[in-house]
């Protein structure tokens, strides 16, 4: 018997195992979905615990039950126990029927064999507990209604079966049990078994209520948990967005900073209040000053007094504009003058606009600084080149102009130049005519310099390369008539002079040299009308790395002319009128032509030098004159001898001139000289004369009307006569053709009018040459 029991043991024991395997595989793996509640979920798990249970126990109690049930003669019981075991295995088995329909042929199965143990046992036997699990599991598997209707059912069942078992159709009571303990028994066992299945319904509503609560907040839950996670989605894509845009940013700012960094112009924005708030680090190689350092200053302090004044004016003037206008789209270039670290001036070019906010009000300024020093410097020598071709065509109408003036001018002034020479010859010394004719002849000689004066100024005369020494002739003026004159008209204005000791020389022409030195002085004093002091100053200026060169092109070494005074000064709209013929705001009659700073340039121009004028109003003026200095040497001129050395030994000179009076006069002077004087009044007659007869010299005039002029008749007197000597005598001479003629074979160039002297040493340097 013990052996029996072990072994009924082990076989229940496996068959646990293996029913709880196969619950594992179909219910545990499983998880409640959209198909299946929480409710359900644990209602499926309670039926297939309850069919599990009696498939495993209905073989334990099938045996003795059929042992029973045959030994006393109920078969039918015996028949439906099978029926009952093999049903509840079937619906173990077949899981993939409807929950519903499996419960309900559960259900079913518990009610029937309840009712039917009664039938064929009596109450007594285990029929009323299989109907108190018909209600409880009606409770769990179908709820409150299927408990409530499970109550009712076994309430009628025993009614019925307690009737059916008083007529004797079914199983009677024992003996001992009367009707009134029957009926107590059965109202008590209804009572509890509603009561218990109506409990259980009641706790599985609950479940079922928490399960639905539950469930809606696991679906809120989830809900929220698929928002958060859209919401994570659509934050990751904006932080890969703004990521991205970072990216971008920071690319760009990097891209700007290269660009302001690197750029050579400045870029800067200030706010409404005209305080800067960037600048690029441009402004450093600008200005000196790093960006740091320039933000602490006010913008007055940043730039000359005068575009301080304008960048005011200008920014209320386009401020005023856009606010009649209504827009503030709007940009403006001015052209100013900064101030560096150094104190020094910068040439800008400044272009700003608005800065706008996204409503279109100004938030502040933007604006770039171009450095435009050498672009000014540029246009500066641009103007100075356009005023210097039109201060040269200017100069060549008045050269042509004064060229004809010259040429008649001088040849009438011979007669009053030349004929005193003459006649002061035969004049005693103590004659009182003797002054009236030097006269005649000093005025004669001022009216050929202010010929010559023009000629000058157009650069039309002849240069005179002589070796000269700056501060000979800045002594020589002082103590000339001139200079008295000057003192004179002037006599509270001083004169200091500070004069190199080891000044080097110029070549030159003495006489322009000393006009210039003449005219600045003049100049001078005349802009000190209550007085004042002059200073002359001459100093040797050298190229070296500390110096810059004062020539444009010029050479290392120059020699410096400088004259200032501390008188009115010159007004800007005049500076650059001073050098113009005829221009002056002097005294007519007593102070000049308005020739002296024209001719002062045209001197300098022929010097190769240039010129500089610095002037303020009230405060004086200071004329630089730089001329290319030379290393040549000069001695002082021997004393003229007497006019006997230079008399003639009765050669022959031949006279060419168109004008009658010079042809008499130089025939004359001739004459008086010892030689034998010959003349014709044009080129073509002296070719023909000098076929016929020979002359020893020709006096040829450079410019004849009508006919061949000097050069001309010079020409075509050597092919002739290859060794034909001959001076250069004119009123006005073009340069080049007088030094063609000269290439030639002709000697010296004689300027008329000529005096007595001039011509007797022209003609014996000439005559005396080889």
């Amino acid at each position: 018997m013990p052996l029996f029991f072990k072994k009924l043991c082990q076989a229940i024991g496996r068959l646990s195992a293996s029913a709880k395997a196969f619950f594992d595989k179909r219910y545990t793996r499983s998880e409640p979905g959209p198909a299946m509640d929480g409710l359900t979920y644990w209602r499926e798990r309670i039926l297939f615990s309850v069919l599990a249970v009696s498939t495993a126990f209905c073989l334990i109690a099938l045996a003795p039950a059929l042992y029973m049930a045959i030994g006393e003669g109920l078969w039918l019981l015996a028949i439906f126990d099978i029926i009952a075991c093999l049903g509840c295995s079937g619906l173990l088995f077949f899981y993939r029927i409807r929950l519903a329909i499996r419960a309900a042929l559960t259900l079913l199965i518990t009610f029937l064999v309840g009712i039917f143990i009664i039938a064929q046992a009596g109450f007594l036997s285990g029929g009323p507990a299989w109907l108190f699990c018909f209600a409880v599991l009606s409770g769990i598997l179908l709820g409150l209604r299927g408990a409530l209707s499970a109550t009712f059912l076994n309430a009628a069942a025993i009614v019925i079966l307690a009737w059916l078992s008083s007529q004797g159709y079914v199983a009677a009571p024992p003996a001992s049990i009367n009707l009134l303990r029957g009926l107590t028994a059965s109202i008590n066992f209804i009572f509890l078994n509603g009561v218990s299945a109506v409990s259980v319904a009641v706790l599985v509503n609950g479940l079922q209520a928490l399960n639905r609560k539950t469930e809606a907040a696991t679906a809120a839950l989830q809900q929220e948990r698929e928002n958060l996670i859209e919401a994570k989605d659509q934050l990751k894509q904006e932080v890969q967005v703004r990521r991205q845009s970072e990216k971008d940013l920071q690319q760009s700012e990097r891209k700007y900073r290269l660009l302001a960094e690197n750029i050579q112009d400045v870029i800067w924005t200030m706010d409404l209040k005209l305080c800067f708030t960037y600048l690029s680090p441009a402004i450093e190689r600008l200005l000196g000053w790093s960006s740091d350092e320039y933000m602490q200053f006010k913008l007055e302090e940043l730039l000359a007094p005068e575009s301080a004044i304008r960048v005011l004016n200008e920014f209320k003037e386009q401020y005023r504009r856009a606010q009649h206008s209504g827009s503030f789209q709007r940009s403006t270039t001015l052209q100013l003058d900064m101030l560096r670290k150094d104190g020094a001036r910068v040439k800008v070019e400044v272009t700003a606009s608005f800065l706008l906010d996204d409503t279109g009000h100004p938030i502040g300024i933007l604006g770039v600084t171009r450095d435009i020093t050498e672009r000014y410097k540029a246009e500066q020598e641009k103007a100075e080149l356009r005023e210097s071709l039109a201060r040269s065509k200017k100069m060549e109408a008045l050269g042509t102009l004064a060229g004809g003036v010259a040429h008649d001018l001088n040849n009438v002034l011979s007669g009053i130049v030349s004929y005193p020479d003459l006649l002061l010859m035969d004049i005693p010394k103590e004659s009182p005519l003797r002054r009236p004719i030097e006269v005649i002849q000093e005025s004669g000689k001022k009216a050929a310099a202010i010929v010559q004066d023009l000629l000058t100024l157009a650069r039309r005369g002849v240069p005179v390369e002589e070796i000269v020494n700056l501060n000979d002739l800045v002594s020589e003026y002082l103590l000339s008539p001139e200079y008295k004159r000057l003192k004179t008209f002037h006599p509270f204005v001083d004169l200091e002079s500070r004069l190199a000791p080891d000044l080097l020389n110029v070549k030159g022409s003495p006489i322009h040299l000393s006009k210039t030195i003449m005219n600045l002085v003049s100049n001078a004093a005349e802009a000190m009308s209550e007085g004042g002091t002059i200073k002359i100053v001459t100093e040797n200026r050298y190229q070296d790395a500390a110096m810059k060169r004062p020539l444009e092109n010029g050479p290392d070494e120059s020699v410096v002319l400088q004259v200032s005074d501390s008188g009115v000064g010159i007004p800007p709209e005049d500076l650059q009128r001073i050098f113009e013929p005829f221009f002056t705001k002097k005294k007519m009659g007593r102070s000049g032509t308005g020739l002296g700073m024209a001719v002062v340039w045209g001197t300098v121009q022929d010097h190769k030098g240039r010129i500089d004028v610095r002037s303020v109003e009230g405060r004086g003026t200071e004329v630089t004159a730089f001329f290319p200095a030379t290393r040549e040497s000069f001695s002082k001129a021997a004393m003229e001898p007497s006019l006997d050395a230079y008399k003639g030994a009765g050669e022959t000179i031949l006279v060419v001139d168109d004008m009658n009076e010079q042809r008499e006069i130089a025939a004359k002077i001739i004459t008086q000289l010892g030689y034998v004087a010959k003349s014709v009044d044009s080129g073509e007659q002296a070719v023909e004369f000098l076929k016929r007869e020979k002359a020893d010299l020709l006096i040829l005039d450079m410019i004849m009307d009508p006919g061949i002029d000097g050069l001309e008749t010079y020409h075509r007197v050597k092919v002739s006569n290859p060794r034909q000597k001959a001076i250069i005598t004119s009123g006005y001479a073009e340069t080049e053709r007088v030094r063609t003629a000269q290439r030639l074979g002709a000697g010296g160039y004689l300027r008329k009018p000529y005096t007595v002297q001039n011509l007797a040493v022209a003609i014996k340097a000439e005559l005396n040459r080889s």
